[in-house]
């Protein structure tokens, strides 16, 4: 206390000498009530060196003055200055002798105090700036550990009878607490047998990390966790620390996994050469054998023309594997390039089911091909759309046996058309799914007598991504079929283009009248145009606005809608937009004859539901073809 006062500013211990000062004289008024002025003077000397050692010289001197004052005035004669006898004389004479020494000394006491205060107040200082600095160095160290990113954790052992049994988590960093359930504030203090990562295993901590504190030195090793989205790695090192152990780690999974992809690429490539040895090995041997038949002497020509039949099957054999093979490596380098042109779906399938045809029909399978009601036209590469559905057709057929059963249905809906190959064949286990579309990869290993490369689907998928859309694959196990569906985005579909000309309309006798219903705001050209197509046999409705051909559709149910874009109020837009949002008009088809024809008015027909796009003045025959192909879509 002495000290911290003596630290006090020189006004505030100059105001608390004055009310010590007051507060002693205080009690010596009350003294002297009581007792001879001797015992007050005994309160005045004891006092003095404390007043002076807390308050300063100056207040120890004022009250050293009081006191003499004090004597001079209280005793006797009270109220003189005067002392006259000679005991009192010397009692006041030792009191001014005595408290001048006492107060002396205070003042040396309160220097001594003022030191002290000084060397305490540098301590404290001192002892702040070391603690400022340890938290500094502390906030840099988890500031630095922090921003790096990489999770970083400080373990310590416990120990149980002079072993290790367990560690103890103390201090994580951001990225390490990210880890945790819990936070890290739960996390720190806890032993790793029951607080760690989800996935992580105590006893690989214990057993890796616990040799780094019994000796000096780091370590470095791999964790694989199983985590919720499947297997992940870690890569952590560890290093000993004072008696606890430090540890860096990070996910190296991508790494783990890219090495595993390379090893897998790598087998596949021994495979693929193995199989393309096979592949190539098939054809070259009748045809070797054939070279032989064709020098022997007494070659007839039923046999000459065998061999010739041979040679060329076995080539094209070859060529189709080499197409393959080029067909992978120009999209490989990008350098492929498709041909879109504006073409009917019925016709890329009839090419398909041409070209697989052999192999269907070789192991007697039943193909059942199921089209939508209404004709389907796209802008695609007609021969590699053709390729990939015959290539999945050819599979099918290769892991079928024989008379099984084969369906392509397609269906198109708004958001996409989807081209599904069913099959009742050998299936696809579910582990192996996801790898069928890899390259040189075989549906089933087992099956490698089937023939091929592994690189069909592979292709096949980057062909189909081409386009803009996607090929998925499903099965519901080992034997029990599978399904491969193309899936092509919407804005594929197009009106069909114009067909040529026609000299002379010519009616086929066999052609089945249909109910047709003509909508134009041009009354002349709607009636012409109505008046023709009953003089093809059809019945036909006309109307003059979009609102009468909605209203007329609630009484009417026609097979053909010949509609003008240009209508007044309700436009032919409008109208087919309505037809198609009606489910029981699904089917109809739906022509548009317009007065527009450049590329983005057919993109409008398109999207509204037409199905096909005709200019003024409409080609006749263009025309019937149009309700010729409706009515065998019908």
């Amino acid at each position: 206390m002495i000290v911290r006062i003596a630290q006090y500013p020189f006004k505030t211990r100059l105001l608390l000498g004055f009310a010590s000062t007051a507060a002693i004289l205080v009690a010596q008024q009350m003294l002297t009530m009581l007792a001879q002025g001797r015992l007050p003077f005994l309160l005045i000397s004891a006092a003095l060196p404390f007043v002076t050692v807390l308050f300063g010289t100056f207040s120890g001197a004022l009250l050293l003055l009081t006191g003499i004052g004090f004597g001079a005035l209280w005793m006797d004669p009270i109220g003189r200055l005067e002392v006259p006898r000679s005991n009192e004389q010397i009692v006041l004479l030792a009191y001014t002798v005595v408290g001048a020494v006492l107060v002396i000394a205070g003042q040396q006491l309160a220097k001594v105090a003022r030191r002290a205060g000084t060397a305490e107040a540098a301590t404290q200082d001192a002892a702040g700036r070391l603690l400022q600095v340890e938290r500094d160095a502390r906030h840099r160290f988890d500031v630095a550990l922090n921003s790096a990113g990489v999770p970083f954790f400080i373990v310590t052992p416990v120990m149980r009878g002079g072993y290790i049994t367990e560690l103890r988590w103390d201090y994580l960093n951001e990225a390490a607490a990210q880890l945790f359930n819990e936070g890290s504030g739960v996390v720190v203090g806890s032993s790793t047998s029951y607080v760690r990562p989800p996935g992580w295993d105590a006893d690989i901590l214990l057993e890796r990390l616990a040799p780094l504190v019994e000796r000096q030195g780091r370590d470095a090793f791999d964790v694989r966790v199983q985590g919720a989205n499947g297997d992940q790695w870690f890569h952590v090192v560890a290093a000993s620390l004072d008696g606890s152990v430090v540890a860096w780690f990070g996910d190296v999974t991508a790494r783990v996994r890219a090495e595993q992809a390379l090893a897998e690429a790598d087998r596949r490539k021994d495979e693929f050469l193995a199989t393309l040895a096979h592949e190539l090995r098939n054809p070259l041997a009748p045809i070797r054998q054939v070279a032989e038949i064709l020098e022997q002497p007494g070659v007839t020509d039923g046999q000459r023309r065998w061999c010739t039949t041979l040679l060329r099957r076995q080539s094209a054999a070859m060529a189709l594997l080499l197409d393959d093979l080029l067909d992978v490596s120009r999209i490989t380098r990008g350098a492929l390039s498709l041909r879109r042109e504006a073409v009917a779906l019925k016709e890329v399938i009839d090419d398909a089911v041409e070209t697989a045809r052999p192999m269907l029909d070789g192991k007697s399978h039943e193909l059942v091909v199921k089209l939508p009601a209404r004709p389907v036209h796209l802008e695609v590469d007609r021969l590699r759309l053709a390729q990939v559905i015959a290539n999945l057709l050819t599979n099918a057929a290769k892991y079928t046996q024989p008379g099984g059963h084969i369906e392509l249905t397609v269906t198109s809906v708004e958001a996409e058309i989807v081209l599904a190959v069913r099959d009742n064949g050998i299936g696809i286990e579910p582990d192996k799914l996801s790898a069928i579309f890899s390259m040189f990869s075989q549906v089933n290993p087992d099956h490698h007598r089937q023939g091929g490369l592994g690189i069909g689907l592979a292709l096949s998928k980057s062909l189909i991504e081409l386009h803009g859309g996607r090929l998925t694959a499903s099965s519901a196990g080992k034997d029990k079929g599978s399904c491969f569906s193309i899936h092509l985005p919407a804005n594929c579909r197009v009106v069909p283009p114009e067909v040529p000309a026609r000299d002379a309309l010519v009616i086929p006798s066999s052609i089945k009248t249909r109910r047709i219903l003509v909508v134009d705001d041009n009354v002349d050209a709607a009636d012409a145009m109505t008046a023709l197509l009953a003089l093809e046999g059809h019945e036909v409705r006309t109307v003059y606005s979009g609102e009468e051909a909605v209203e007329i559709l609630g009484q009417y149910s026609p097979e053909v809608i010949l509609l003008d874009l240009g209508l007044p109020g309700m436009s032919g837009l409008d109208v087919a937009r309505h037809i198609r949002g009606t489910p029981s008009m699904k089917d109809v088809t739906l022509i548009a004859i317009t007065g527009w024809g450049q590329p983005q008015d057919r993109a409008r027909t398109a999207d509204a539901g037409f199905d096909f796009h005709f200019t003024k003045p409409v080609d006749v025959g263009q025309l019937s073809q149009a309700i010729e192909g409706a009515v065998a879509a019908a």
